[in-house]
């Protein structure tokens, strides 16, 4: 028989541990003094502590661990419960890989841009709630082409062709791109309408924008003269942390007063 430390010492476990497992029904000792209370175990004990630092070891709760070696359960039962939790752990560890990508992202971020403030470098994953958008459209050749003209022609367009229809904007507006079969690209105006709200004119039409589990989002604070700035550490982030967009950017316009040093644009990028 091995009193209470020399059993612990011969596990590697502390002495509290052997105590809390007999609180919880766990792991009786062999014998119990009756004055002194003093606990004392057998060495043919150890298998059964190993099994449940074993169980502990491979992610079961005390609880799941008790039911476990009360109930008895099968090897089959055992290799089922021990499934799930290699899907558990499989899920962790993508979890875990993705987020030192993400750390490893920041560190390029900040290493390679430091003449911007870290604010201004917080990329965040979030999901995208579905929204319907009142849209008008102008082709550009391509991605080298002066945007802001042609957003200057498209708002004007667009909210002239809402308020025609009676149709109230019910919320941000949004700038949206889409590629084209011929190598230019469709530059969108969009602005969210209820989502019962239809219009199909000459000009404007009506665009559901599909929801997202996950999108990599920065908010650009100030003039769209600086945009490719936002765009760039965005962009950077992607390639270093490992995440694939899907399609092209959205832009969401959440406050544009007169003064554009004070816009705030949120960047969003659909991912994989």
């Amino acid at each position: 028989m091995f009193v209470i430390g020399q059993f612990a010492q011969l596990a590697k476990v502390s002495v509290r541990t052997l105590r809390h497992y007999d609180d919880v029904g766990l792991l009786r000792p062999a014998a119990v003094h009756p004055t002194t209370g003093y606990r004392s175990y057998a060495a043919a004990q150890l298998p059964a502590l190993n099994r449940i630092l074993v169980l502990k070891d491979l992610g079961f709760s005390l609880a799941e661990i008790t039911r476990i070696t009360e109930a008895g359960v099968s090897n089959e039962e055992l290799v089922g419960m021990l499934r799930l939790r290699q899907a558990e752990a499989e899920r962790q560890a993508e979890a875990e890989s993705r987020r030192l990508a993400r750390v490893a992202a920041r560190i390029d971020i900040l290493s390679g841009a430091p003449e911007m403030n870290d604010t201004a470098t917080s990329v965040v994953i979030k999901a995208l709630d579905p929204v319907r958008v009142a849209v008008t459209t102008e082709v550009a050749d391509g991605f080298d082409a002066e945007f802001a003209p042609i957003f200057g022609r498209l708002y004007p367009s667009l909210f002239a062709g809402l308020g025609a229809a009676g149709i109230a904007p019910a919320g941000p507006s949004y700038g949206l791109y889409d590629d084209r079969e011929d190598g230019r690209i469709n530059v969108i105006a969009g602005v969210v309408i209820a989502s019962d709200a239809d219009i199909d004119t000459a000009d404007v039409s009506t665009r559901d924008l599909p929801g997202a589990e996950r999108a990599a989002t920065l908010v650009h604070h100030g003039s769209m003269e600086r945009i490719l700035d936002s765009y760039a550490v965005l962009e950077r982030w992607m390639e270093v942390s490992g995440e694939q967009p899907v399609g092209l950017s959205r832009e969401v316009y959440l406050d544009c007063p007169d003064d554009q040093a004070d816009w705030v644009t949120e960047l969003q990028f659909v991912l994989a």
